[in-house]
């Protein structure tokens, strides 16, 4: 029994490095959206300062990015404080999870290069409900298999499944507003802070 139980139950710790890895590539990468800009015209000052006007929305969008990535790599840690044992599911939720972790860069930089356009920033937002989707599911399968160590409080386990929703909706509220202002749909995101703080005080 021990042998096969063994084989279903896997350490948490491997999981947390693989991702702490990620995460650190992923906001790395974002920066690769930044690059110098040739300038073909004539050097000066103001031709300069012009190419660097050009990257605004690659920088608004890096911040953006890196700060949400940094959101969710805090909230991974906090869930996976609490939770104490993982199988084969479990893990692949998180696998599946960091997919659209690594998907950032490239969804992040479509819309620094491209945020005129509606689509670049629906797929940045779906992009960002996938990860919302994962982080919810990895919590709600984990309740689910008591996989959360007995020592955690309920009030914890209900402000992390508020949080995770919290996640969701705002998500799906960028996404919305893709279709309406697609260029500042991001800055819904803003609103997780003030919320998720309302919600730890609940």
């Amino acid at each position: 029994m021990e042998s096969e139980n063994s084989s279903i139950f896997m350490d948490t710790k491997r999981l947390e490095t693989l991702v702490d890895g990620i995460f650190a590539i992923a906001m790395t990468l974002l920066v690769l959206a930044l690059a110098v800009p040739d300038i073909t015209e004539p050097l000066s000052n103001a031709a300069v300062q012009n190419s660097l006007y050009s990257l605004i929305p690659s920088f608004y969008t890096l911040v953006m990015s890196f700060i949400l990535l940094a959101l969710f790599w805090s909230n991974h840690h906090r869930a996976f404080h609490k939770i104490d044992e993982m199988n084969t599911p479990l893990l692949w939720i998180n696998v599946i999870w960091l997919l659209f972790i690594v998907l950032v860069p490239f969804s992040a930089s479509l819309t620094g290069k491209y945020g005129e356009f509606p689509i670049s920033h629906i797929i940045f937002n779906l992009n960002m409900l996938g990860i919302a989707l994962f982080l919810g599911l990895n919590w709600y399968y984990a309740s689910r298999k008591k996989f959360i160590d007995e020592k955690v409080s309920p009030r914890d386990i209900t402000v992390t499944i508020r949080t995770n929703i919290l996640f969701i909706v705002i998500s799906l509220l960028a996404l919305s507003l893709s279709f309406v202002i697609p260029r500042w749909s991001a800055l819904v995101y803003l609103l997780i802070f003030p919320l998720e703080y309302w919600i730890g005080k609940m």
